[in-house]
C-alpha cells in the first residue's frame, strides 16, 4: 500500500473512485442515477486504495453509530445501488435518456458512485452469484455507505471500538490520524461533478443542504471533546 492520505439529496448519492482515477469518496448524480459509459466489468479485484486503508463496511460502524445508520438506511444514499436495477428510477432516467431497461449493477462506471470503495482495498467486488459469501459481502458494501463520506475505516473503527469499550473521551484527531477523513464539499464533487451523465455544467450543488437533509441523523458525540 501506498502512504496515508460524499451524498445523496434525495436523488443523489456519493462514491468512490474506480481503479483507474484515484479520487475517493462521495456523491453522485442529482437524481440517484450514476454514470453509465463505460465497460462492463464482471469482476474487479481490489486495488490498493491511496490512503493506505481498507474499506470493511457499514454494518462495522454500525455498531458504535446505530441511530444514524438507521437513519442513513431509508435515504436514497443508502439506497443508491437499487437505482443501477433494471426498472428503478424510471423518471430520472428517462430524463437524462438512460436506457431505463438496462441492468447497470455491474457498469464500472456506475459502481464508482454507487458502492463504498470499488476497485480498491476492501471494497465492492462484483460478486458471483453462485457464492454466498461472495453476495453477502457485496451486499454490505452497496450504496452509499459510511465510509463513502467518511473514508476507509479499517483502523479507525478498531479505535471507536476501543472508545466505546472504556467510555473514555477522545479528540477526533485521533481518528485522523487514523484515516477518518473530514468531509467536506469537495469530497462530495467527487461525485456531484459534470462527469455524471445526470448532471448538467453549471448545474449548483448547495452542500449545506444536501449535507443536513439527506445523510443520516446528526447529533452531538458525548465522548467527543473539542
Amino acid at each position: 500500500m501506498t502512504s496515508r492520505l460524499a451524498f445523496v439529496l434525495a436523488i443523489a448519492c456519493l462514491g468512490i473512485g474506480v481503479a483507474v482515477w484515484h479520487p475517493p469518496s462521495t456523491a453522485v448524480a442529482s437524481d440517484g442515477v450514476a454514470p453509465v459509459v463505460g465497460t462492463l466489468m464482471t469482476t474487479v479485484a481490489a486495488a490498493d486504495d491511496e490512503s493506505g486503508y481498507a474499506y470493511v463496511g457499514s454494518k462495522k460502524c454500525k455498531k458504535c453509530h446505530i441511530a444514524q445508520h438507521k437513519s442513513w438506511a431509508v435515504t436514497q444514499m443508502g439506497q443508491a445501488f437499487d437505482t443501477l436495477k433494471p426498472g428503478q428510477a424510471k423518471e430520472s432516467k428517462e430524463k437524462f435518456n438512460l436506457d431505463v431497461s438496462k441492468d447497470y449493477t455491474q457498469d464500472a462506471k456506475c459502481l464508482k458512485c454507487h458502492t463504498v470503495g470499488f476497485g480498491k482495498a476492501g471494497g465492492y467486488v462484483i460478486p458471483n452469484p453462485d457464492d454466498k459469501k461472495s453476495v453477502r459481502r457485496a451486499k454490505n458494501l452497496e450504496s452509499v455507505g459510511c465510509e463513502s463520506c467518511h473514508g476507509p475505516g479499517s483502523e479507525y473503527v478498531k479505535v471507536f471500538k476501543e472508545i466505546m469499550d472504556t467510555k473514555r473521551k477522545y479528540k477526533v484527531e485521533e481518528l485522523r490520524a487514523v484515516g477518518l477523513r473530514e468531509v467536506n464539499e469537495a469530497v462530495c464533487k467527487t461525485c456531484h461533478n459534470p462527469d455524471s451523465p445526470t448532471i448538467n455544467e453549471g448545474d449548483a450543488f448547495d452542500y449545506e443542504k444536501r449535507k443536513a437533509e439527506g445523510t443520516h441523523e446528526h447529533r452531538p458525540l458525548e465522548q467527543r471533546e473539542e
